[in-house]
């Protein structure tokens, strides 16, 4: 989920009581101390880097440091972020120390909001404060791959590919698996664009309950369609570059495995493969993934089964430079998440 919010909101506070005070202002037995909420930390247009991964689905974060400002004893005090239109929630705050932490996901305007309530879940006092979060700066894509913590040796050097890295599996938790291989892949050959990439996938697909991709590979010197570069009539295929993998599906915590072969199931032509209806949770399932990984631009482009008989068994993503598309033959929009036959096979 995306947070757009805007800049420059003041902090605000309300205020309410504990208890309500009986005729003639004798109390009926709640607490007439009155709960207030004050962010002391961050403060008002603080600014904040995603440069730390955080644990439980490997999303780079911002990690902001919280702490309020409390009277009267509130029985809960929870964290969210966003407005009434988007919110977020983040957790609760200590209501002894005033004390927790948000890990903030999203780039741009952040309004953090805390809540105080009773123990019937009635709220007594919120606090607002808004902050920015913004991009690390790093001197390359390695440095990416260092942000990460990923482990990778450089290397080594093969036609075609201009950053070639071997990175250790499992990549920020995703464990990977050639297709028909009894063992996982312990590391994995491609350019340092591609290996970027797929960490940012496994943020995504670990909050889905992915924890292992089935692939068909990467890195093959080879013109789109078959013969060898330089002499392509259609152009170098992305694999030639390593900046491309062909996913064929993907398996859950539970052991349940989506088979883009099995289970994708193919959408009528005139209909976008992200609005398209689907047939069963299989389905439904791949259909989400792919295109939530889309709509996050993981990756440049996305040819799904719907595209010809040589997709059929998997996914073909790929980095190709200016490119934003998912593509399928016979639409004809041209939107967000475009499905185009505007030439040839990409794969």
């Amino acid at each position: 989920m995306t947070l757009r919010l805007l800049l420059g909101l003041a902090l605000s506070v309300v205020v309410a009581c504990t208890g309500d005070i009986g005729p003639g202002g004798d109390d009926d037995g709640g607490s007439t101390d009155p709960v207030t909420l004050a962010f002391t930390t961050p403060t008002v247009g603080a600014a904040f880097v995603r440069d730390t991964i955080e644990p439980s689905n490997g999303w780079r974060a911002a990690a902001v440091d919280v702490e309020l400002a409390i009277t009267g004893a509130p029985a809960t005090i929870e964290l969210s972020a966003g407005d009434a239109a988007a919110t977020v929630a983040l957790g609760a705050i200590d209501v002894a120390t005033g004390r927790g932490q948000a890990m903030l996901i999203e780039s741009g305007a952040v309004t953090l909001t805390a809540i105080a309530k009773d123990g019937a879940g009635a709220t007594l006092a919120t606090a607002t404060v808004d902050v920015t979060v913004g991009e690390p700066q790093v001197a390359n894509c390695r440095g990416w791959l260092d942000l990460y913590g990923a482990s990778y040796t450089v290397g080594p050097a093969n036609q075609g590919v201009a950053d070639p890295v071997t990175i250790m599996t499992p990549i920020n938790g995703m464990q990977f698996r050639y297709l028909g291989n009894a063992n996982v892949r312990p590391m994995f050959f491609m350019d340092c664009s591609l290996a970027r990439s797929l960490l940012e996938a496994a943020a995504h697909l670990r909050s889905q309950g992915v924890v292992e991709v089935t692939d068909i590979g990467v890195y093959n010197y080879r013109c789109i369609g078959g013969g060898t570069p330089p002499n392509c009539a259609n152009g170098i295929s992305q694999h030639a570059y390593a900046k491309a993998i062909d996913i064929a599906g993907f398996t859950d915590a539970d052991g349940v495995y989506y088979s883009v072969n099995d289970d994708w199931v193919i959408d009528p032509t005139t209909e976008k493969t992200c609005e398209a209806a689907t047939s069963n949770e299989l389905d439904a399932f791949l259909h989400q993934m792919i295109c939530q990984l889309k709509a996050a631009k993981v990756w440049n482009i996305v040819l799904t089964p719907n595209y010809n008989d040589a997709h059929r068994n998997h996914f073909h993503v790929d980095l190709t430079t200016g490119s934003d598309f998912i593509r399928k033959p016979g639409a004809v929009a041209v939107e967000d998440l475009v499905d185009v036959d505007s030439g040839p096979d990409l794969h």
